[in-house]
């Protein structure tokens, strides 16, 4: 876990589940070329305590409500920031939802055409070659800032990232945080950064597993993509968490690592298949990025009947998951930031850079996670259709508005 985390979760801005330290989380990065996989042993079968269940069952409840907001800094003018000025704006891959204009990419490129700033929204399908290629577009377009959707690694960008800094056009990469100190997801080069907390997401998702399971030991398939800057944070939080939690009777029984390109498609699925019907104890999956979630719940759902108790949750906070968990009897949970709350942190980290300050530290630029489930989807989203968020669940006001007024733009 970095610094920068240890810090955050220490001023307590990071609510609902209590964060478990991560001790050991993996440094290196697992090869992506194609499906790998990595089996744990299984420890002995033992029920939970029922004053640890007792715990969890509160911090669950906690997690699935509507966090509040903080400004990540002093107020600052966002329409004299961005007027007439040019933004790139590019997710790490636009087949995912959350990062594309349907999500992350779109809410910040329509609130900062709102705000005077000439957005141009590019995409991105070929993984690192393409976002070479969109920060050589920008310095041709002479662009006044870059942004980076999910979190690109800076490792591939190092050439490109030296030239935009010649030019003086900064680059904002949002989602970027909480790598575990993983040294292929770099700093250097970046103007500034939005954080996310998949740690608390994932154990969060293995909270609500155990207290699904009754008291059960969570025998478990971890879903993982070392091509997002949070793999390591995800696993390092996970095992942080058996080791707290069910030490001697929780285990990772199967690990596998997709590529963005092979996320929901039949080599995920075809693994996923294998997995569960070579592993009978499975009965918990839990995935890092719940964008690769799409294309296998038919199949979870399907091997439910042969693994008892067998569920899945997820760490995103995407909008066709939220959809998902409301009416899925085996997707349970998906915890994670409200994307449009994302948006706005990495916008606002433009808008301070447009307007000659220093970016906001990180550990201030967090979209906190909220726990999606049956229960709460109709209140974060719009009748649980997963069309748009809503704001019913912000009692004094929406956290819009709140950057809204922090940017000078309402009073």
């Amino acid at each position: 876990m970095s610094s920068k985390y240890q810090r955050l979760v220490a001023r307590g801005r990071i609510a609902a589940v209590p964060f478990v330290a991560a001790a050991a989380v993996a440094g290196g990065v697992i090869a992506t070329s194609s499906a790998s996989a990595r089996k744990v042993g299984h420890p002995a079968s033992a029920t939970i305590s029922k004053a640890t269940l007792a715990k969890l069952k509160v911090d669950v409840a906690k997690a699935q409500q509507a966090p509040k907001w903080y400004a990540p800094g002093p107020p600052v003018n966002a329409r004299k920031a961005l007027r007439g000025k040019t933004i790139v704006t590019f997710p790490i891959s636009s087949e995912i939802d959350a990062c594309n204009t349907k999500g992350q990419q779109g809410y910040l490129d329509k609130e900062a055409a709102a705000l005077g700033a000439h957005v141009r929204a590019l995409s991105s399908n070929t993984g690192p070659a393409g976002w070479q290629a969109n920060l050589a577009q920008a310095v041709t377009d002479k662009a006044s800032a870059v942004v980076m959707l999910c979190g690109p690694t800076a490792a591939v960008l190092a050439p490109q990232l030296a030239t935009l800094a010649a030019h003086h056009i900064p680059v904002v990469d949002g989602n970027y945080n909480q790598t575990g100190g993983n040294p292929a997801f770099p700093f250097k080069g970046l103007s500034g950064e939005s954080g996310v907390n998949t740690i608390q997401g994932v154990q969060t998702d293995l909270a609500d597993a155990l207290v699904n399971l009754n008291g059960k030991p969570a025998k478990i398939l971890f879903l993982d993509s070392s091509q997002v800057a949070q793999d390591s944070g995800a696993l390092g939080g996970l095992k942080a968490a058996i080791k707290a939690w069910c030490p001697t009777s929780c285990s990772i029984v199967k690990q596998e690592n997709f590529p963005t390109t092979e996320w929901s498609g039949p080599t995920e699925t075809a693994a996923i298949s294998s997995d569960l019907q070579a592993n009978p104890s499975i009965n918990t999956v839990i995935v890092t990025f719940d964008g690769m979630t799409d294309g296998i719940e038919s199949t979870i759902a399907q091997d439910a009947s042969s693994h008892p108790g067998l569920k899945m949750y997820a760490w995103g906070g995407g909008l066709a998951e939220i959809k998902d968990v409301s009416i899925s009897n085996t997707f349970l949970g998906d915890s994670g930031p409200n994307e449009q709350w994302d948006a706005y942190n990495q916008l606002d980290q433009v808008i301070r850079l447009l307007s000659h300050k220093r970016a906001a530290p990180v550990g201030k630029e967090i979209a906190p996670n909220i726990f999606f489930t049956k229960k709460n989807a109709k209140i974060f989203s719009v009748g649980g259709r997963g069309q748009a968020y809503s704001d019913q669940a912000y009692s004094k006001g929406a956290f819009i508005t709140d950057f809204l007024k922090l940017w000078e733009v309402k009073k």
